[in-house]
């Protein structure tokens, strides 16, 4: 249920409005009625921030998860498809995304927070692309729209302008579809697939475990997991965990509003000092328990609620109430 806050003279009431800052996606204030954004030419606006603070490549980050750690951002990107204004009546209408625009193709967009300093050219087949990106471009037919969705994760395929379907997560590196789906970094071999989102940390001392071992990093990627070869499909893969998280704000304005992912609430659950997992931090393992409290965070069924219900890398709600994605004023 959205919470609506309320001014008195002398008297505020509801907390965000007293205190300022970011809203999340469950309590963004609701604009008057039957105002709204009127759609065509449409810039989505996303950051990546720890607390109230921009992270970028090498940032320095302060209390981070559940030490208060102080870390380097050395990795954030992220994929998001199916970008969508929602309408006051409801409807989730499409953003037709700007095919010039290279860090888009079809229905998917690449933003790359930490930029290619952060990165290594010709490194294992390191295919980076120049600069970072933080929007996603398009257009929205005409309408009064109040309302904003996304999905975090890259589609098994979508359409092309031909209506062909084309296979976009299950690709290989060396001969993508397009270049946001040939960039090293993000790809799982493991899995055949595509990390959807990649955020890596270098906490001050490194990560250490209990036998004494160590390593400078602790990762977040979070990815589809138990897939298996599927020709009846486009990219010929099918996974069992599917993990995309749909997020939805229900007020938002393109013109002033900016998503924002928080470094701090994604680990807030997580000690990134420490593992003794087969990882150092979470690749979406349904067995390291590290993964649990991300994905708790992130609204995503980590693995199955019962033996056979096959609902493990599924959304928990329907992304109004995300615990990592926030809305700010650009402003801010």
């Amino acid at each position: 249920m959205n919470k609506s806050w309320i001014l008195v003279p002398g008297l505020c009431l509801g907390l965000a409005g007293c205190l300022g800052g970011g809203v999340s996606s469950s309590e963004s204030p609701a604009p008057t009625q039957n105002e709204g954004y009127g759609g065509g030419a449409t810039t989505v606006h996303f950051a990546l921030k720890s607390g109230n603070q921009p992270a970028t490549c090498g940032s320095k980050l302060s209390n981070i998860g559940s030490s208060h750690a102080n870390a380097q951002l050395t990795e954030g990107m992220m994929y998001v498809h199916d970008v969508a204004l929602i309408t006051d009546q409801g409807q989730e209408v499409p953003l037709q995304l700007d095919q010039a625009n290279k860090w888009q193709f079809l229905n998917l967009a690449l933003l790359d927070f930490a930029g290619g300093s952060c990165k290594q050219p010709n490194v294992d087949d390191n295919q980076p692309l120049d600069g970072s990106n933080s929007d996603v471009v398009g257009t929205a037919p005409a309408g009064n729209y109040t309302g904003l969705s996304f999905k975090v994760g890259v589609p098994i395929s979508a359409k092309n302008a031909q209506g062909k379907e084309v296979g976009l997560n299950h690709q290989p590196a060396h001969s993508p579809p397009h270049p946001i789906l040939g960039v090293y970094w993000l790809m799982w071999e493991w899995q055949s697939g595509h990390r959807f989102m990649r955020v890596d940390l270098a906490p001050d001392g490194g990560v250490k475990r209990q036998d004494g071992s160590g390593d400078p990093k602790w990762s977040f990627h979070l990815g589809s997991t138990d897939c298996k070869p599927d020709r009846n499909i486009a990219g010929g893969y099918r996974c069992g965990k599917p993990n995309r998280v749909k997020v939805m704000f229900d007020r938002f304005d393109p013109k002033s509003d900016r998503v924002v992912l928080d470094v701090q609430a994604l680990f807030a659950g997580n000690d990134i000092t420490r593992d003794d997992s087969a990882d150092f931090g979470c690749k979406s393992n349904v067995t390291d328990a590290e993964c649990q409290p991300i994905f708790d965070r992130l609204g995503l069924r980590l693995n199955e609620s019962q033996p056979g219900t096959n609902d493990g890398g599924q959304p928990l709600d329907d992304g109004r109430h995300s615990r990592v994605f926030r809305l700010e004023k650009i402003a801010s």
